[in-house]
């Protein structure tokens, strides 16, 4: 599907429209079952035992009142499939057959060029799969995966195939169903030779390699004799394949890695499918490349962390250096968990089974504490030359962790575990560009505390909260009322986008606001007023009420500080601040006689006791 990145709010509505949020997230694999007006299941976002998660139909919300996530079904395709906006609209509209507009041919003909390559792949993946499964050559191929212990099911699910010895099987095949030779060559499926066109893949067991969407672009190929080299193929670089973009299983582990918030990542296809098959599901491979920015880029939209699993060769962690430093340089956690000598996670798993690979795992240790652990136990640590070697390797991690208490922490473990000057790294790490001084000794760090919600921000929470639920009374309020006055800074930002978003009288659309916003606090305060909306008899009364009580509270402020001018020494305004306060308790008793009158006839205006929103998202620090 073609698009420019810009594509027309009205669009967008229309695509959001179309596509039920219920069913969307029910169709990405989250369980619902209905629960009065709304749906309910297990919080696709963290791990739980007892439903938290709540889905409003009627509002085209979903939020999470466990993990405190929250958003409309673009917000939930970016964060549960890891798309960005654009690709969140895209895959929408596609799932409800909604055209985007785009006034640019090269784009259009760009994009049918990638659909067709695409439908190639998919045409490869399936005849080289029918081959493994009951071709007359491929005994070979079964019975090499079935001595590795991978079952029918899970050949089936990961779709795994057999290239023929023939060097030209594939060509006939597709050439007969339509293709062309220059097709075949875009994909690189096969290769132009001096013979003729030729299969790239022949005598191969053939690994489908998809990109996020589950689309194939590419395959990965183990020969099956040891002459046939290199052991390992992959298919080159085209217009659907970059290698530095892909990893290997990420479609099928993205909402495993989204709900353990973590990410397993081996060398090989045959770790992944062992693993995968033994109920290991969030595990990913790098296809035998070293991780690059994207990758981590990419990483980083599913899981905060990657343990990274390796056999028990550290030659290996250390060529894998520099991708694991782009990792840290995301903000991810990296640890390492390491098979025992002579194993690696596709025999381990088979052997002892997922429960003590799991123990494995638990027990990996962060990257710095690896490296460290490795040096100490090399005999030559106290060689001048190799501890350089492994301060200089340490702090090329350390100037890429964002965080500075971690960078700390891990800082003063390096000073006592390899006996190092402390002034020595900060000066090595500052010769990698790091800018940051090192902290001064002996000085008390005061703990900022979070303090509970004040009454005038519960007030302005209940305000704001129902200025969301009945969007079309903001024309009128914002008339009355500057945002501005709100003392909750997060209450303000919002209040704003409300305010900005009332044009000409015309009611906000709220799902607007959810649309363009990338405020996690906003979106779930947003979502969760929604989702929470309590059905008053008159919801104009209760925004009234609320701003009756913070006009009381803001005249009170006034009253507090004109009271200090009074008392003041030498104040030459005496009479004129006398008479402002006189003025004022008045205004303030005004309000508070008609707050009274209000209670006094039943008006649900902003009794605490309907105040459902969760507000953790609001509080401020001293």
């Amino acid at each position: 599907m073609a698009s420019k990145n810009y594509i027309p709010p009205g669009t967008i509505d229309e695509i959001r429209n179309n596509n039920d949020i219920v069913e969307v997230i029910m169709e990405c694999g989250v369980p619902l079952k209905q629960a009065g007006r709304n749906f309910k299941g297990l919080c696709p976002f963290h791990q739980e035992k007892t439903p938290s998660f709540s889905v409003s139909q009627e509002m085209q919300v979903f939020k999470c009142f466990g993990c405190d996530t929250g958003g409309n079904v673009i917000g939930f395709l970016q964060k549960h499939e890891g798309k960005t906006f654009i690709e969140a609209i895209e895959w929408l509209a596609e799932r409800a057959n909604i055209p985007l507009p785009t006034t640019d041919a090269k784009i259009t003909t760009q994009q049918k060029r990638r659909n067709e390559l695409s439908d190639l792949n998919r045409f490869a993946v399936k005849y080289y799969h029918e081959l493994l499964r009951t071709g007359q050559h491929s005994q070979q191929a079964r019975e090499y995966l079935k001595n590795r212990g991978i079952r029918s099911q899970t050949v089936n699910l990961f779709n795994l195939g057999y290239a023929k010895r023939q060097r030209n099987d594939l060509v006939k095949a597709a050439t007969h169903q339509g293709w062309t030779v220059q097709q075949l060559v875009d994909v690189g499926l096969i290769k132009n030779e001096e013979q003729g066109p030729q299969d790239r893949f022949w005598n191969r067991i053939l690994f489908p390699i998809n990109n996020t969407q589950g689309v194939p672009v590419g395959f990965g190929g183990r020969s099956l004799s040891n002459e046939h080299q290199p052991k390992y193929l992959n298919s080159p670089g085209t217009v659907l394949y970059n290698k530095s973009k892909i990893l290997f299983n990420l479609d099928k582990a993205r909402q495993s890695i989204t709900r353990t918030q973590s990410a397993l990542l081996v060398e090989g296809y045959m770790d992944v499918l062992m693993l995968h098959q033994n109920g290991v599901e969030n595990v990913i491979a790098s296809s035998g490349t070293s991780l690059s920015e994207e990758h981590a880029g990419l990483l980083k939209r599913y899981t905060p962390e990657v343990v990274i699993v390796f056999d028990g060769d550290v030659s290996g962690l250390q060529a894998a250096q520099r991708g694991l430093q782009r990792l840290i340089a995301e903000g991810i956690r990296v640890r390492i968990a390491l098979m025992p000598a002579g194993d690696d996670p596709d025999s381990f798993i088979k052997e002892n089974g997922a429960d003590v690979f799991n123990e494995v795992i638990d027990k990996a240790i962060n990257l710095i504490e690896f490296q460290i652990q490795a040096a100490i136990k090399n005999k030559n640590i106290r060689k001048p030359d190799v501890k350089t070697k492994v301060v200089k390797n340490i702090c090329e991690i350390l100037v890429n962790i964002q965080n500075r208490v971690e960078r700390s922490e891990y800082l003063k473990y390096t000073v006592r575990e390899l006996d190092v000057d402390e002034g020595l790294l900060w000066s090595e790490l500052r010769n990698l560009g790091l800018k940051d001084n090192p902290p001064r000794r002996n000085v008390q760090r005061q703990k900022i505390a979070s303090q509970k919600l004040s009454s005038r921000e519960r007030i302005e929470c209940q305000f704001v909260e129902s200025l969301i639920q009945a969007p079309e009374l903001i024309s009128e309020i914002k008339t009355q009322f500057d945002y501005r006055d709100l003392s909750n800074t997060r209450l303000v930002e919002i209040s704003k986008l409300l305010w900005e978003a009332s044009n000409d009288g015309e009611p906000v659309d709220v799902q607007q606001i959810l649309n363009t916003s990338e405020d996690e606090h906003i979106n779930n305060f947003i979502s969760n007023a929604l989702i929470s909306k309590v059905e008053f008899p008159c919801h104009k009364k209760r925004i009234v009420g609320c701003l009756d009580k913070l006009r009381v509270l803001m005249i009170q402020d006034l009253e507090q500080r004109l009271r200090s001018n009074i008392q003041a020494e030498g104040n030459e305004d005496y009479e004129s601040s006398l008479k402002e306060l006189l003025s004022l308790t008045k205004q303030r008793r005004a309000v508070a006689q008609k707050m009274q009158s209000d209670m006094r006839h039943n008006s649900p205006l902003n009794d605490d006791s309907n105040f459902t929103l969760n507000t953790k998202d609001f509080n401020q620090e001293n």
